[in-house]
């Protein structure tokens, strides 16, 4: 009864990966642009941006961000710099109604008070095509939050 107890439970392990490793960003073969609110922090000092970018979604349903840039709010966005692009965007676990979770892999920015990153960026996809980054922390002493608006709305396919 342990041999099939132990059987049954390896075998929902193995189709719970499988759901989760086949979630995929889409529309599929299309490229994106984002735009929104965007604050980095290090040390106590925050530098609210309005972040802007543009990536594709290639035919596996991965993403790619491929270019980046920030504009005041503060006048501190003009110099930051992004480094490691393009970073991948792979889908975590779909949502009913085309939200969920994902992860930005390699974000890395020059600030005016150093560096922060590289390091993998979790984020939620809301059903509107709608990116969150909730205080993700990158090495450095860094935080990041940001609400951005994708064009068209992307989303989260199990």
């Amino acid at each position: 009864m342990k041999v099939l107890a132990t059987l049954c439970a390896a075998g929902l392990l193995a189709l719970t990966a499988q759901a989760v490793a086949a979630a995929t960003l889409s529309p599929i073969n299309t490229c994106f642009t984002g735009a929104g609110d965007t604050s980095f922090s290090k040390r106590g000092i925050a530098i609210g941006c309005h972040g802007r970018f543009t990536g594709d979604i290639d035919s596996t349903g991965i993403g790619h961000i491929v270019t980046v840039s920030f504009t005041p709010g503060s006048a501190l966005c003009g110099v930051i710099n992004t480094k490691n692009l393009p970073w991948n965007t792979t889908a975590s676990t779909a949502i009913s109604g085309g939200g969920g979770t994902a992860s930005i892999a390699g974000v890395a920015v020059n600030t005016a008070f150093g560096n922060c990153g590289p390091s993998t960026v979790p984020i939620s996809i809301d059903k509107g095509g709608q990116i969150t980054i909730s205080k993700a922390t990158l090495p450095g002493g860094c935080t990041v939050t940001a609400t951005i608006q994708t064009t068209p709305p992307i989303s989260v396919t199990p």
